[in-house]
């Protein structure tokens, strides 16, 4: 009998120390893919979104369409999270739908899908960002596919540095995203009386000032017509994922313009 309680203890004290091993979730550890997960998702609508600041400690944190579950909220708890995106999913077996964000750490090395009722608000600590060229990169998931660019804000400020002069303005920034961020905004955009509408599609797999610059002369504005706009407002919003659908590319961009003081 106590070679029996004996045995039973060492199982209890096993599955205790299985359970402390556990406890401290890595980003690594807690990623699964799982296509059961994904077929039980349709996509509703998906559109871009102003930047918000949110920290989340529960639940997990997707790729699109929840088909890769990156991490558990958990072991990211201290990492302040940026909207730009959010969605909306139908899940087939609850019969209902969800809203989820997309979401980008302050150093961009982050990123991915998180229902909104899991994060928290915060006050914002925006990043400074250096100026660098971003080159595509294949998918491991998916060879087929580009994986997701971590942080659009350097694509945004390659386009930006290339209107000297002009002053970013928010509401253009957003106007913008609807473009590239939204199933039907690519196709007819809203381009308000007195604004100039630049649409960019890009070919390259290395996004830096010179393609950038490339594919503004093509488009019809070349350096010294760019520098024609100094003092006007500024929007600019790039693509970062790869097979988005509705003819948009990684590294598509949207320009919106318009004269100052208005």
């Amino acid at each position: 009998m106590k070679k029996v309680r004996l045995i039973q203890g060492l199982v209890i004290l096993g599955a205790g120390i299985g359970l402390l091993g556990t406890g401290s979730l890595s980003a690594a550890a807690s990623s699964q893919y799982s296509a059961a997960r994904s077929k039980n998702v349709r996509l509703v609508w998906r559109k871009s979104m102003k930047q918000h600041a949110y920290r989340a400690t529960a639940g997990a944190r997707y790729s699109r369409h929840l088909a890769i579950r990156y991490s558990y909220n958990q072991a990211t708890a201290k990492v302040t999270w940026y909207t730009d995106a959010h969605e909306k999913m139908y899940k087939k077996h609850q019969g209902h739908s969800t809203i989820y964000y997309h979401v980008k750490s302050t150093d961009g090395k982050l990123q991915g899908w998180i229902w909104r009722g899991y994060l928290k608000p915060v006050k914002a600590q925006m990043p400074v960002v250096d100026k660098l060229a971003v080159t595509a990169k294949t998918d491991p998931n998916d060879p087929g596919e580009l994986a997701p660019i971590a942080n659009e804000r350097l694509l945004d400020q390659e386009i930006l540095s290339l209107f000297p002069g002009t002053i970013e303005d928010k509401a253009l920034n957003a106007q913008a995203g609807s473009v590239v961020y939204t199933s039907d905004g690519e196709k007819s955009p809203t381009v308000k009386p007195g604004q100039v509408y630049i649409r960019l599609y890009n070919a390259s797999n290395v996004m830096d000032t010179e393609n950038y610059a490339n594919l503004l002369t093509k488009a019809g504005y070349p350096a010294t017509k760019r520098n024609q706009y100094r003092g006007w407002h500024i929007g600019v919003r790039a693509q970062t994922d790869d097979g988005y659908g509705e003819g948009v590319n990684q590294g598509d961009a949207a320009i919106f313009l318009v004269r100052g003081n208005r």
